[in-house]
């Protein structure tokens, strides 16, 4: 479960801001609470941004991606290799300072805090806390590089670090040298963290196939949802066919293998079909094949997000997608965020994270007010602020999508009076 996000210096976010799923004191929809002992304060199922056109969203979600895309990856680096590295850069001031990341969250019942600090060059500052009974302790810290503190393993870890690089993450050298105690953690962000970019991704529908073909069990799962969604469709089938490459000219046969190959480096396309049921003209059954190109886009959209869906309910890992309402109809939105917020549905207490431009959500029927964040474009300084819809202690029976679109709550685009022609 995920807790807190801090992020600073990266690309338009300058100060210091911070994303919470930290739920406050608003009595109001409590299924939408993850209840735990292991925070003082009970979590939130899920939560949206909103914010106008380069006022930032995208880039808090590429904030996350990018610190699970190091933890996950700086082990393999060769010494000089470059951190993926962007600064604020309206400041000149920002461009020789760190970008810094902290993250709270929850893995088999224990509370970790992760944190580092780096430029293009190394890895600058690193600490990894976890509180086992409830006490924080320090599994390790490095500061200025090279410079470690240990409480524990001393000696196991003095080693390890003396094997880590400077542009190399601890967390994930020592976990690859398998380290137990940062272990979980990377675990975390390999098994927990699932993030979906704006644009579609052949990626997504390969993994619902498999989740389809995985068992029964979840082709079921994936089914109802879909049957759920009233997209006309009574049953599918998916699967992965063989492709030869003996007439496909040698100039291109790498590159296709490259987009469309398996693990063993032969080419495959997708085959699903979809099964609609339809009635004749003297009332009987009937059903009729599609092939998956005959859907709209919104079938597809929702195919290709509900293995991960579905796998994240049934997990119960942290999921974020930046503008889930890409070709959705307003109520498939409504009905993926509430597999999230239905405590019948979610059991394992999954999270869902997501940006949206659809302001028919903005429905305190649909989330709590601390559940709704947006973004905004310091005028000034050009920088991204990210605040929660509770700072503005709005009433319960409020029409807050008429107070966001009249500008009550910031984060929407100034468009000017004058004429283009």
């Amino acid at each position: 479960m995920l807790i807190e996000f801090n992020v600073q210096n990266f690309r338009s976010i300058k100060e210091e801001v911070t994303f919470s799923l930290v739920a406050s004191a608003d009595k109001s929809l409590d299924n939408n609470l993850i209840k735990t002992d292991l925070v003082r304060d009970n979590l939130l199922r899920s939560a949206v941004i909103y914010g106008a056109n380069a006022s930032g969203k995208s880039n808090v979600v590429l904030a996350f991606s990018l610190l699970k895309k190091l933890v996950e990856t700086s082990h393999m680096f060769q010494k000089g290799s470059k951190i993926n590295y962007f600064p604020f850069k309206l400041d000149k001031k920002y461009l020789s300072e760190p970008s810094k990341f902290e993250i709270v969250f929850i893995k088999n019942d224990i509370k970790y805090i992760y944190g580092i600090s780096f430029n293009r060059e190394k890895i600058i500052d690193e600490y990894l806390y976890y509180y086992p009974a409830g006490r924080r302790a320090l599994i390790f810290e490095r500061k200025d590089t090279n410079n470690y503190r240990f409480t524990i393993n001393r000696k196991e870890q003095k080693f390890i670090s003396e094997k880590t690089l400077d542009n190399v993450l601890y967390l994930s050298n020592s976990t690859k040298l398998n380290y137990d105690k940062t272990a979980e953690a990377f675990d975390w962000f390999q098994d927990n963290l699932g993030i979906i970019g704006a644009a579609d991704h052949p990626k997504l529908i390969e993994y619902t196939i498999h989740k389809l073909n995985e068992d029964e069990k979840m082709k079921k799962f994936i089914l109802k949802a879909l049957i759920e969604a009233d997209l006309g469709i009574n049953d599918l089938s998916a699967s992965f066919e063989k492709i030869s490459i003996d007439e496909i000219p040698i100039a291109i046969r790498e590159q296709l293998k490259a987009i469309i190959s398996d693990s063993e480096g032969n080419l495959e396309k997708m085959d699903i079909t979809t099964i609609h049921k339809v009635l004749d003209e003297m009332g009987n059954e009937d059903y009729v094949e599609f092939d998956f190109e005959e859907e709209s886009e919104g079938t597809k959209r929702l195919f290709s997000l509900i293995g991960l869906w579905i796998d994240s309910l049934k997990n119960g890992r942290v999921l974020i997608v930046d503008e889930l309402d890409t070709k959705l109809h307003h109520l498939l939105n409504i009905f993926l965020i509430k597999l999230f917020n239905d405590p019948t549905q979610n059991k394992n207490n999954a999270q869902l994270i997501f940006t949206t431009h659809n302001t028919n959500l903005l429905n305190l029927d649909i989330f709590r007010r601390d559940q709704i964040w947006f973004t905004e474009k310091n005028p000034s300084k050009g920088s991204t602020d990210l605040y929660s819809l509770i700072e503005f202690r709005p009433r319960k029976d409020k029409n807050i999508q008429k107070g966001y679109l009249a500008g009550r709550y910031g984060a929407i685009p100034f468009i000017g009076d004058d004429r283009i022609f």
